[in-house]
Formats: structure tokens, sequence, C-alpha cells
């Protein structure tokens, strides 16, 4: 068969298609929601802070602990290190900082902790399976690369829909969180992607799933859940809208 007259968007399809999604509020979300699931276990623990008063202290300390002020475009390749000790004091140093009416706090950061490790407190999105079954038809390669520690592979590994993901990757264990350059070298290595993959990233957060694999020259889409949003060849509000 002559193949010189085909086209550039035939050739685009004959090109291996692979999928790049984040995990929490792309595939799933914890159930109840963080801020819920923090007032109980502090209120458990002796918190007399309101749920509301729970929901800004949550906010401005992951701000402070998890958030870099630098933007992808600025992110220094290696500077953003993880591992699953460095994430385990990360999020004990958060929990302190909410609950500072709680001490000492180890008993409760141990319930969170163990609450957020338990599969059965994440729910998938509803759009997640038939886009995954879809993408599978089509003979996509469909990977997961999340800013989380090594609890993340048994919540994927308990989720029936995407524990089939032909891998997984954590920050903890990559080395490097998103948005450092190193995270999405590490797993393009460790995968095997080269430049000849068609690759393309899907996450809610505009600065690591949108911005910085697009820089390291992989498409991206960023996912917005929720409706009202102006839609674009680079924004999505939903899996139903990935080709």
């Amino acid at each position: 068969m002559d193949l010189d007259g085909v086209g550039d968007s035939c050739k685009i399809l004959l090109m291996p298609r692979v999928f790049v999604f984040d995990a929490v509020h792309t595939l799933l979300r914890p159930m109840p929601d963080v801020v819920s699931a923090y007032y109980i276990a502090g209120k458990k623990a002796g918190s007399q802070l309101s749920k509301d008063k729970v929901k800004q202290r949550f906010r401005d300390a992951r701000r402070k602990h998890f958030s870099t002020s630098v933007p992808a475009s600025q992110t220094r390749p290696g500077s953003l290190s993880s591992s699953d000790e460095i994430e385990f004091q990360l999020w004990r140093d958060l929990i302190a900082e909410v609950f500072s009416d709680v001490s000492p706090v180890d008993h409760l950061f141990q319930s969170l902790w163990d609450h957020f490790a338990d599969p059965a407190n994440w729910q998938l999105y509803d759009d997640v399976a038939p886009c995954w079954k879809r993408l599978r038809a089509e003979g996509a390669r469909i990977l997961i690369a999340s800013n989380f520690d090594s609890r993340l592979n048994e919540i994927v590994h308990k989720q029936d829909v995407i524990a089939n993901a032909d891998a997984v990757f954590c920050s903890a264990e990559v080395g490097f969180r998103k948005p450092d350059p190193k995270f999405y070298d590490v797993v393009a290595r460790e995968f095997g992607l080269s430049d000849s993959d068609h690759v393309t990233m899907v996450g809610d957060d505009f600065e690591n799933d949108c911005q910085a694999p697009r820089m390291f020259g992989w498409k991206a889409l960023h996912l917005v859940r929720r409706s009202g949003i102006d839609l674009n060849s680079c924004t999505i509000n939903g899996l139903d809208q990935l080709s």
C-alpha cells in the first residue's frame, strides 16, 4: 500500500496515543470531601473549630506547605523534591497548623493519614469509566501521574476502572513534585515515552497539568469540573470531551 499521499491528520492518528491523567479531582475525589473529613476528625479529637474555620485554615495551610510561588515557566529543574518522608512531614505540619487547638496532634494526624489511605474513602467521577473504556478500545495507553505519596498505589488498585492503568506515578516515588520539569522527565523515561509518542496530559491544576507539561513538549488539557466556563481547545469540563 502506498502511503506517500497520506495527509498529516492521518499520520497523527497512526502515532501511538498516550494519555497521562492527574488523580485527585481529575479521576477521583475524597468522600466525604476533605474539609468535612477534617472537621469530623478534629471534632472527635477535641477541636472547637467551626467547619468554616477549618476550611479557611486548610486552604491557607495547603497554600503554605504545598504550593510554590514560582510559576511553572520559572521552576528550576530538581527544585521540588518529593519522597514519602517529605510528604508525610508536610501533611503533619499542615494538620498541626490547621488544628492548633489540639495538642498533641499525633493521634489526629494519624487518623487523617489513615482515612485518606483507605480506598473506600475515594470515589471515581462518573465520566471516568466511559472515557477509559473508549480510550482502551482505541488502543491508547493510559498513565496516572499525580502529586501524592505511595498511598496512591493502593487507592488506584482498589478502583476497578482505573486499576488497569499502564503505570501509576506518584511524586513521592518519582522524586519530584509537579510542576518541576524533572517530574515529567522521569515519567517519560521510566515509561519509555519517545518524541514519536502522541502524549496528552489531563488534569485540574493549570500550572501542574497544563502549562508545565506543555513546556515539556506534551499536549495538555485543563479540566475544570464546573459549568459556565469558557471552553476552548485547551479547556474541558468533563472527560467525555476528551478526544
